[in-house]
């Protein structure tokens, strides 16, 4: 793979040289041999090691690629998103340099060519990267409502990474905004817990020292923590609250994060400590956007406000400020706290800040012009952290031990038990309504926040699973054990119980049958005791009736035969007969119901007597039966004493008995679920490990994969550049034949011009001698007339012609002179046309000299092509070749991704 690259790389190169027509590389843009004199020549006097305008060096290597204040210079091999690259080019805002025309193109193109090429700073020196995208977080708006799901964990490994046995003061504490859920600080380790039911759900590994600071995102989705270790080194880690992935890793810092936070919208994360910088980074690249040297202390606390644009921040000295999240510009500086900033806080509209100090008090802020709103004593001692609950309340701790909680005029609502030492830190869980408060000892209490109850704690120290699981077999051991001796004593009593019961119950039933029996004899003697009686009744009542029959029946008849008689003696009386008859059957009719009646009082008489016997019977049995009954109600009232303590023995021993079995089979689900949690903690681990390694062999392939891609790229370049450097050999040989029958007809022209300009120089000439000549001859004239002046002075003939011939002298001097001029510019006219021919004729000569170059070029590029085409061919093919390798190690980290899923139930 490698020699396939270098094989195209040299090829491309050779090519790049054929195309110039020298046999070298081309010359690599650096730093030190080309960037520097531009920034010296154009920057340096604003961006130095003593005066860094914007915090920027441009003087070295090492002050550029810091950045300044913006955050990162340079986006290696990509000049257009370079944020100095674009304010030099006037694309961005401030233009650079300041009120001044752009820098030169030729100066722009070193720059672009630099950073395009991987910001070498020597010719020794390897490009950089360029920073790819390496997260998509970010969200279309800040997310600050209720999501469709609340984010929980799936099943994650228990395990603990440390365990200590001694607490360690609580660092760090969150709570989800929108489920059940809490994450606890731990050295090199993150505990989650549901807040309802206080049970552990996971452990998250912190490699990089301790959680200084822990918040969850605003949609509940994501956990960032925040830490390192002391002096030392300091990163920010973002999980996925679902399933436990770390996501993000960002920050080098030379000594541990103390605050963090992460955007709403999920682009940004903030972070600050002991170096009192503030560094925020994109989450789309890991990228530093800026670094704020404002602090003059120590970082303590910050937090995005919920929709994003705003950062606030506080430090050990008292500073408070509010930056502008994506500009990194300051918004606002609040003054008011006169010690060290301990926690911010943003209420969910974003418009009012929380503060809490060291001054011992909690501030409120708000956000248009950085006004304080309310100012009130929270804490004796100082305010060690303050947080608003959804609904607008405050949930603060402090030096005096006790968390309280407030609503927004500063009036307390509540206050909770005081701790044993210093209260640290607060989280509110609104979904559960429980507040949630650790101390320096490291004890970490969870309250009801609607009366103040304590309901629980949370722990920082979990024991190791194995711990568990053979606490868990010592007390199952324990419990079998009890459970043994309590079993035995368990049967005792209840077999006594059951025969103590038996025997009383065949008591009661004897009793309940005897006083059945008792009372259906005394229902019985009732029964005929009224019968008698009624008997003794009827019997009187038939008695006298017969007694009142047996009387009168006898004087009745003995009144109809009187009646008779004297019926008899008086035959014609008929209402004597009448009469006589009327009680003569009155007479009979009385002594048939006499004897109806005595015969009915004797049966009465036997029936009474009869009822009488049945009744004295009766109560003999009821007699008897009751005395049963006293004898079986009193062996059941001697029996009684002797169930009750029975049957209390028993039901004690029950319960300890169930309460025993209930010890044991917890224990032995205790030892199934940590069995459960060591297997499933092996297979997690392992997929886990297989994770790392399909992630750095993915990593490696896909590196390779861009070696061979780079190489496929450069070979198709390399022939590309071959194709258009033959055709441009090609159209310059055209145009170089075209331009030599130009140039042969230049010379010819530039020919006839030198025969003309010779003509006219030799005309010239003569016109020069020929105008001495007149001017020689006219001297002798005039020297003959001046003889004649002198002879004859005062003659005007003389005199006229003396001047006249004097004026002819100076006109043909004036003449003389211009003929000369004249003469040198034709002459120089001839000596230009000269040398035009001698050019003419030597740009033909080149020309021509060019051509067999050109053909040689032309040559020489149509060979090397079908080379570069072989090796372009070669290194697709090999592209093509490894890229299975790829896709096998993405479909088997996808695999491992998808047994991971799977095991976590996610």
């Amino acid at each position: 793979m490698n020699t396939i690259f270098l094989r195209t790389a040299s090829l491309f190169f050779m090519m790049a040289a054929v195309a110039s027509g020298e046999e070298k590389k081309p010359e690599k843009i650096t730093f030190d041999d080309h960037v520097r004199p531009v920034f010296q020549e154009k920057c340096a006097s604003c961006h130095n090691p003593d005066k860094k305008s914007g915090d920027l060096d441009v003087t070295s290597y090492i002050g550029l690629m810091a950045g300044g204040g913006s955050g990162s210079a340079f986006e290696p091999g990509d000049a257009s998103a370079s944020y100095l690259y674009n304010l030099v080019t006037h694309a961005e805002e401030p233009a650079m340099p300041p009120e001044s025309p752009k820098i030169p193109d030729v100066m722009i193109e070193t720059l672009r060519k630099w950073i395009d090429g991987g910001l070498l700073e020597n010719t020794g020196s390897a490009a950089k990267a360029s920073k790819k995208k390496k997260f998509d977080l970010g969200l279309s708006a800040p997310s600050t409502e209720r999501p469709a799901v609340a984010p929980m964990p799936g099943r994650l490994s228990l395990q603990p990474v440390i365990y200590t046995p001694s607490r360690t003061a609580t660092d760090a504490l969150a709570t989800s905004p929108w489920a059940p859920l809490a994450a606890v600080g731990s050295q090199k380790q993150v505990l989650l817990y549901n807040t309802q039911t206080l049970e552990l759900l996971g452990v998250l590994p912190f490699p990089e020292g301790t959680p200084r600071v822990l918040k969850f995102s605003r949609n509940g989705a994501l956990l960032l923590a925040g830490g390192g270790v002391a002096g030392a080194k300091g990163r920010v880690i973002v999980w996925d609250v679902k399933s436990g992935k770390r996501i993000i890793e960002v920050g080098e810092d030379l000594d541990e994060v103390l605050a963090a936070d992460i955007s709403s919208d999920q682009t940004l994360i903030a972070m600050g400590g002991p170096g009192r910088v503030i560094r925020i980074y994109t989450t789309e690249t890991g990228q530093l956007l800026h670094e704020i040297r404002k602090h003059t202390d120590w970082v303590t606390t910050m937090e995005f406000s919920p929709d994003s644009v705003l950062l606030a921040t506080g430090d050990r000295n008292g500073g408070l400020h509010v930056w502008e999240g994506w500009t990194g510009r300051e918004y606002l500086t609040l003054k008011g706290h006169t010690a060290g900033i301990s926690s911010v806080s943003w209420r969910s509209d974003s418009n009012i800040l929380a503060s809490s100090s060291e001054d011992s008090t909690i501030q409120m802020w708000e956000m248009e012009n950085g006004g304080q709103v309310k100012n009130w004593g929270a804490h004796g001692g100082g305010a060690l952290g303050v947080e608003f609950t959804r609904d607008g309340r405050l949930f603060s701790c402090g030096r005096d031990n006790v968390p309280k909680i407030w609503d927004q005029n500063g009036a307390q609502q509540l206050a909770f038990e005081a701790f044993g030492d210093v209260a640290l830190r607060v989280t509110f869980c609104d979904e559960s309504n429980r507040s949630i408060a650790g101390d320096w000892n490291g004890e970490i209490r969870v309250w009801n926040a609607a009366d103040g109850a304590r309901v629980g704690q949370l722990v920082a120290n979990v024991p190791p699973l194995e711990n568990r699981l053979a606490e868990a077999n010592q007390m199952l051991t324990i419990k079998q054990t009890e459970f043994q001796a309590i079993s035995e004593k368990h049967l005792a009593d209840k077999s006594a119980f059951e025969k103590i019961s038996a025997e009383f119950a065949v008591v009661q039933k004897a009793s309940a049958e005897a006083k059945q029996k008792s009372d259906e004899a005394n229902a019985t003697m009732t029964t005929a005791q009224t019968l008698a009686a009624e008997m003794v009744a009827q019997h009187e009542a038939a008695k006298k009736m017969a007694d009142e029959a047996t009387t009168s029946s006898p004087m009745l008849k003995d009144a109809a035969d009187k009646a008779l008689a004297a019926a008899t003696q008086l035959p014609g009386d008929t209402n004597l007969a009448t009469a006589a008859q009327t009680i003569k059957a009155s007479a009979e009719a009385k002594a048939k119901e006499m004897e109806v009646a005595v015969a009915d009082a004797a049966k009465k008489l036997t029936a009474m007597q009869e009822a009488q016997k049945a009744a004295a019977d009766a109560q003999k049995i009821a007699a008897d039966m009751a005395a049963v009954m006293t004898a079986a109600q009193q062996k059941e009232q001697e029996m009684m004493p002797l169930v009750k303590p029975a049957e209390e023995a028993f039901a004690a021993s029950k319960a300890t008995f169930e309460q025993t079995q209930a010890a044991v089979q917890s224990a032995t689900q205790l030892i199934s679920r940590w069995t459960s949690e060591i297997e499933f903690h092996g297979k997690y681990s392992q997929l886990q490990t297989q994770r790392a390694e399909m992630i750095a062999q993915l990593a490696t392939h896909e590196a390779q994969q861009g070696e061979l891609q780079a190489a496929a790229d450069a070979a198709k370049a390399a022939v590309d550049q071959a194709r258009n450097a033959m055709t441009a050999a090609q159209n310059e040989l055209v145009q170089n034949e075209a331009a030599y029958k130009v140039s042969l007809t230049t010379i010819e022209t530039a020919k006839q011009t030198q025969t003309a300009a010779t003509e006219a120089k030799n005309t010239a000439n003569g016109v020069v001698d020929q105008t001495n000549l007149i001017i020689a001859k006219l001297g002798e004239v005039a020297a003959k007339a001046n003889e004649s002046v002198e002879m004859a002075k005062e003659d005007p003939v003389v005199l006229a012609a003396a001047s006249a011939i004097k004026t002819a002298i100076d006109e043909k001097a004036k003449q003389l002179e211009a003929a000369k001029v004249d003469l040198v510019a034709k002459t120089q006219a001839e000596a230009d046309a000269i040398a035009n021919v001698a050019a003419s004729e030597k740009a033909s000569a080149d020309l021509l000299a060019m051509q067999e170059p050109l053909k040689k070029k032309i040559a020489d590029t149509t060979a090397a092509i079908p080379p570069l085409e072989k090796v372009g061919v070669e290194a697709t093919q090999a592209l093509e070749a490894y890229t299975p390798n790829v896709t096998a190690a993405q479909t088997n980290l996808a695999s491992v991704d998808q047994a991971l899923a799977q095991l976590q139930g996610i």
